[in-house]
């Protein structure tokens, strides 16, 4: 049974929907629809029916699918299974690392490249990128959350870049509209600082 990951084929039969109204990326919905109905062997053959067929596609033609993708994934359930692994490797990263090379001024690749430089150029190209600026935070407190996993045995790191990261975090929360998602963000932010300082103190 698949009760318990309903929402992830939720996921993929949103995206399923949305892709039959391009006729070109019939395949990529129909790898959706069989991998959302269990096929799995049937699905990934399917799929890389597409990745061959989109590899060899111009520039703006893998852009325009990758940016759909991304934007459409983003932030759901199950987003593992819309954009697996092979398509990801051989059309979502190459297209993106393109884009960054051809259009230097744009924003959007930085921020589904992801990672901290990347996310750093999206929002330095635009400061109003409230996905990337989110993105950003969240990957600043996965960094430092890993410095401070090990606490209170050890500490992986180092401290004094951690609570400037944390700072920066804090910076970047004044961004975001939501005040409920900044308060938790601070929430987040002031424990992993005292996790820091703790830490500092028994130095």
């Amino acid at each position: 049974m698949r009760y318990w990951r309903d929402d992830y084929f939720k996921t993929l039969r949103d995206i399923t929907a949305d892709a039959t109204k391009w006729p070109e990326w019939a395949d990529y919905a129909d790898f959706c629809l069989e991998y959302e109905r269990g096929l799995r062997p049937q699905a990934f053959t399917t799929l890389e029916r597409f990745i061959r067929a989109l590899e060899g596609a111009p520039f703006p033609e893998r852009r325009r699918f990758v940016s759909w993708l991304m934007t459409t994934s983003d932030g759901t359930r199950g987003q593992h299974m819309a954009v697996p692994h092979p398509l990801r490797l051989r059309i979502v990263e190459p297209t993106l690392v393109e884009w960054t090379a051809v259009e230097p001024k744009c924003p959007e690749p930085h921020r589904w490249l992801g990672g901290y430089e990347h996310l750093k150029s999206a929002l330095e190209l635009d400061e109003t990128d409230e996905v990337a600026r989110r993105k950003l935070v969240v990957c600043i407190l996965g960094s430092v959350g890993y410095s401070t996993h090990e606490r209170p045995s050890g500490y992986v790191g180092n401290p004094q870049q951690d609570l400037a990261s944390l700072v920066e975090a804090e910076g970047l929360l004044q961004g975001l509209p939501n005040e409920d998602e900044r308060r938790q963000w601070a929430s987040e932010i002031q424990e992993e600082r005292v996790l820091i300082q703790q830490y500092l103190r028994k130095e």
